[in-house]
């Protein structure tokens, strides 16, 4: 064996070890043999293996909400991939790299990547990366206010899904559809498309996904003034939240209990939930924005 051919050998061996550290949650460790793994790739000028290295790394360093010397990495990572004519893996660094200057409230210049990536996928014909991308344009879209824009990506999205059969995709999207209908008023519509959303969730065991979905219901339900209807979702969202262990969930659905109990004049009941709301939200100082969000409701409505 040649000693290039060895050196190869050890750096596919040493980016390996480093996806499963990363697995783990060993993200130092991780880090640490991809560095190798990019300093052997760069001394054999294998600038394949180099661009792994480079996205790889940038994925810790996201993780680590590093998002400078993510984009850093995924720009070099880009560049080695048009030079070699690498499509594939060239627009799930233009993904990244989107959602890295959405982040930064840059929404042309990830709009812009976010194109080129979609353009990538229709000619690669890789339509689970196409619906990615569909669905962060669709959210950018969102953002700006054209919810025509961003329901026309949504339903592009939503057939894809349905193709493949990804139902967790789905859900999402059906969940985000609904939110853009129900601010069009069109509360029936988006309604049918939570229902879908909650049984696709009841399915697959997606609790956080169904807490999401209950917690839309309950809104359009109180919009409805079926107030009774509202309050069944919201008790249910907070079971999913206790056995969750997501406290700062746990405290806004008994939040809004306490408001919708308020609506009924209930106000023995909701004062009750408001204080246990604010008791969670005031432990540890941990959700310092949350407490003083329930102190001013407390005191609008006088609990």
């Amino acid at each position: 064996m040649t000693l290039d051919r060895e050196k190869e050998r050890i750096c596919q061996d040493l980016g390996n070890k480093a996806l499963l550290l990363f697995a783990r949650g060993d993200l130092d460790g991780a880090m640490e043999l991809h560095k190798e793994e990019e300093r052997i790739c760069r001394d054999l000028g294998d600038k394949d293996g180099l661009q792994q290295s480079l996205g790889n790394q940038a994925t810790i360093l996201y993780a680590r909400d590093n998002f400078n010397g993510a984009m850093k990495l995924r720009k070099e990572q880009e560049r080695i991939c048009r030079e070699l004519g690498n499509p594939e893996r060239l627009q799930v660094s233009l993904g990244i790299q989107a959602n890295i200057l959405a982040d930064r409230g840059d929404l042309d210049g990830a709009m812009e990547l976010h194109r080129e990536e979609e353009q990538i996928c229709r000619k690669l014909g890789d339509v689970a990366s196409l619906q990615v991308s569909l669905g962060n344009q669709a959210l950018i879209l969102q953002a700006r206010g054209d919810l025509d824009g961003a329901m026309k990506l949504h339903r592009e999205e939503e057939q894809i899904c349905r193709d493949l059969g990804d139902k967790d995709c789905l859900q999402q999207s059906l969940g985000i559809q609904a939110t853009i209908l129900f601010a069009r008023g069109d509360l029936d519509d988006a309604m049918a498309l939570l229902r879908e959303q909650e049984r696709i969730c009841r399915e697959l065991g997606n609790t956080d996904g169904l807490q999401v979905s209950l917690y839309n219901q309950a809104n359009i339900l109180r919009a409805r003034g079926d107030l009774d209807g509202a309050l069944a979702c919201l008790k249910e969202q907070e079971r999913i939240h206790h056995d969750l262990g997501n406290f700062e969930g746990l405290a806004i659905s008994l939040l809004n209990q306490a408001v919708t109990l308020a609506q009924q004049d209930r106000r023995k009941e909701a004062s009750r939930m408001v204080d246990e709301a604010l008791a969670i939200a005031s432990k540890g100082g941990c959700y310092t924005s949350l407490e003083v969000q329930i102190r001013k409701i407390k005191e609008k409505y006088r609990f």
